[in-house]
This record gives structure tokens, sequence and C-alpha cells, in this order.
């Protein structure tokens, strides 16, 4: 049994503090509650899991999680939200680079084995064919994916100096139920906000026609591979994407339509994966089996 540090308890931490505590694990999980909320987590305390206070911007908060004594650590802890960063700049560079180096240097102190980092395919910018976890890194369009590329980098840097098995996961689009959700839109990815409103009868909203090619992935599949890494020593990094297609794709898929599959790119993964996005869609289809 080993003791996890979960940085970040939302959405994602929230799902792999499930899955690590049915497996028998010991979980910390410690957020500075800038979108949760500590009551959301309740029942994954009553499950076991310990809830903490802490901001990755703080290193005296970081050391005092890792006195504890940790097997791994994820760095899931980040402001996500590209219209928030737009809002709050200031707060999106402290916690997702700032932060990010903390996290790091707390890491090596600490002497820590295993670190993953949750990342994004969106460090790829707007690519064309076949995109493996070798592929360049494009132009970025926001601070939230910018700031993937300089912590992705720094944690390499630390994770040599110190000699700390590094798994850089790249995610695509994650949808999916969790513990903790956030109802705020500006915090709903495409797929669950699609879902939700063909669920509803509503119009799904295609910005640019709905063209852009993005990787989708369950939460439950994120947050088994999670666990499950790192699997290999030094850095590794790979992309984590069960299915790539367009968001016009994913409305058509939420409508009960066939998707047109003309997409620009295809995200390559090594992982295995569990769920289709099709099936999750079909629940809320005005012409599936929910409605």
């Amino acid at each position: 049994m080993a003791r996890l540090l979960i940085l970040g308890a939302g959405y994602l931490g929230a799902a792999l503090a499930e899955r690590a505590l049915a497996a028998g694990e010991e979980v910390i999980l410690a957020d500075n509650w800038h979108a949760t909320e500590p009551a959301q987590l309740a029942e994954l305390k009553s499950a076991g899991a310990v809830v903490a206070d802490a901001d990755i911007r703080r290193p005296e908060e970081l050391d005092r999680l890792l006195e504890r004594g940790v097997a791994r650590i994820y760095l899931l802890a980040a402001q996500a939200s590209r219209p928030l960063a737009e809002r709050k700049p200031d707060y999106t560079e402290e916690t997702n680079v700032t932060g990010a180096r903390r996290v790091a240097e707390a890491a090596s102190r600490a002497r820590i084995p295993a670190l993953v980092y949750a990342s994004s395919l969106h460090v790829y910018g707007s690519p064309r064919g076949d995109v493996d976890a070798d592929h360049p890194y494009g132009a970025q369009r926001d601070l939230v994916h910018l700031s993937k590329i300089y912590a992705e980098l720094c944690l390499r840097m630390h994770a040599e100096r110190a000699a700390f098995r590094l798994a850089i996961l790249r995610l695509g689009i994650v949808y999916g139920p969790s513990p903790v959700e956030h109802a705020r839109p500006e915090s709903q990815t495409v797929v669950d906000k699609f879902r939700r409103l063909a669920a509803e009868g509503g119009t799904l909203p295609l910005d640019d026609g709905g063209q852009a090619t993005i990787g989708v992935v369950h939460v439950g599949d994120v947050a088994r591979i999670m666990l499950e890494s790192p699997t290999r020593s030094g850095t590794s990094i790979d992309n984590v994407a069960a299915e790539t297609l367009t968001v016009a794709d994913v409305a058509a898929l939420a409508r009960g339509d066939r998707p047109t599959g003309e997409r620009a790119c295809t995200f390559r993964s090594r992982f295995r994966y569990e769920h289709r996005i099709a099936d999750y869609l079909r629940v809320a289809s005005p012409r599936g089996p929910g409605r």
C-alpha cells in the first residue's frame, strides 16, 4: 500500500482518489479551494481520504504535506479554464507556472520517488496527421496551455537533477462522472456540456463550425492510467486520448446523428481504453435510451 498525494482535489483529482481508495491506497487530497468546496469531498473523506488545505504556490505548505511520507505525487492542481485565465492571468501564471516549479522543488527536497503530471494535448497546437508523444510543441493561444509547456520542461529538468521518475500525461478532453463536478459553464468541457444540452433539447453551439479537432477520454480511463503511472524509469511522456474527433462530431453524437469524421489529425496513444464517447453520449441523445 502506497501513500499518494493528489495536488488538486477537483474533477480529476476526486476521480483519481476514488479509484485509489478502492484499490486500498492511502490518499491525501490537497487543494486551495479556489474552485472546489471542501464539502464536495465529504464522501471521499468518509472513505478514508485525508483532506488537506494547501496551495502549490506556497513552498512551506508543500513541505508540510511531504513530511507525512509520500510515495507518489499527482500534480493536477491548475487553473484550467481559458475564460477564467483571461480574467485572472496573474493567478493562472502563479498557479500553473510558479506552482509547478515549486512542486518540482519540493519533490526534489523530499526525495519523492515519482511524480505524475496532468498536461494537455493542446501543447501540440493545431497539428495535422498522426500525433505521437514525440511530436513538437505547437503555437499557443492562451495562458492555460502555454503554461503546460513550461511546466513539462521544468518538471523534466528537476526530475533529471533529483532522479525521480516522472510521467507526463498529455490528456485529451476529459468527460464522465466524478465525485466532484463544477456547475460553472466555463469549467465544463465540451463533451459534458453537449451531453447536457442535448438531453435538454437545447442548441449545441459550434464555434468556427465545430471544425476543431480534439482528443477525448473518459475520466475513469484517466484515473486508471494515472494510478498505474509511471510505468517506466526516468521521464516518460504519453498521450492520453481514447478517440480523436471534431467538435462537430461530438455535437452529432450528442444529437444521435452520424459524425462526419473529417478530423485534421489523429492523436496516437499506447494505452488501453474501456470507454467510448458514443456510448456515453447515446444515453442522453434525443434518439437514445436516456430519453
